[in-house]
């Protein structure tokens, strides 16, 4: 059996009495990062082992576990991600595509998500909404990538980097009316948990200002818009 757990994205508390029970029973558990996931299991005592699984080896683990699960379907097999969910902008949609080829039976035993926790903590529509992953990193595709989503109404969620973040939002702010509202948020559960609401105008004169720290990673939240395309200097961008 294969569990994919949703993590802690901050607060190890967040962890829940099932996701701790499948981990201490897994004979297998397979991490992005295992430097991180030893945190959590020491956390919580546990003393399965515990591999790497993440984007440079994805496809030699996932064909490992489909052939561990073939041999024995009674083997507990455990995917964490760094935080948050598998599969979703992490590694693991390519083990469970596998799975559902070979019927290996799998589950997902649910917990925090930083994208949830974004939209709720935006103040920004919640009934309908529309989660893109992250920002392209090359500026080209970046700049078509801002600009399709202008053909969303819903409200639009996004990761991006701290270190990307000032571009990424200059460019919003030259596709987008300066008024659209938009949230940051950064560290969510922790501590220094920070959210930053505003319009995007206002967004752009607190990072020129220092008023924002540009480290670790940023869920953007963004006001649906039902509004046609207007020309912008993003056109000018695309053709340099």
């Amino acid at each position: 059996m294969l569990n994919l757990i949703s993590t802690p994205i901050g607060n190890l508390n967040d962890i829940s009495l099932r996701a701790i029970e499948a981990l201490k029973s897994a004979d297998y558990i397979f991490a992005e990062d295992t430097r991180n996931a030893k945190k959590l299991l020491n956390f919580i005592d546990c003393r399965s082992k515990c591999s790497s699984f993440h984007e440079h080896n994805e496809k030699k683990v996932t064909n490992l576990i489909v052939k561990k699960l073939i041999e024995d379907q009674n083997l507990e097999i455990v995917i964490i991600s760094d935080a948050g969910t598998p599969a979703i902008s992490d590694p693991g949609y390519h083990l469970i595509q596998e799975c559902i080829n070979h019927k290996i039976n799998f589950s997902h035993i649910p917990g925090p998500s930083s994208i949830i926790n974004a939209v709720v903590l935006s103040g920004l529509p919640t009934s309908s909404f529309t989660f893109l992953g992250f920002v392209p990193k090359k500026k080209n595709q970046k700049v078509e990538f801002i600009r399709s989503l202008k053909k969303c109404s819903e409200t639009i969620i996004l990761f991006e980097s701290g270190k990307r973040l000032p571009e990424t939002i200059q460019y919003l702010f030259e596709e987008y009316s300066q008024h659209n509202k938009i949230s940051l948020c950064r560290e969510m559960t922790k501590i220094h948990e920070t959210i930053e609401r505003g319009t995007i105008a206002s967004i752009i004169e607190k990072i020129n200002s220092d008023e924002l720290v540009l480290k670790g990673e940023f869920v953007i939240v963004i006001e649906g818009s039902s509004t046609e395309f207007k020309n912008t200097k993003l056109n000018k961008k695309i053709q340099k």
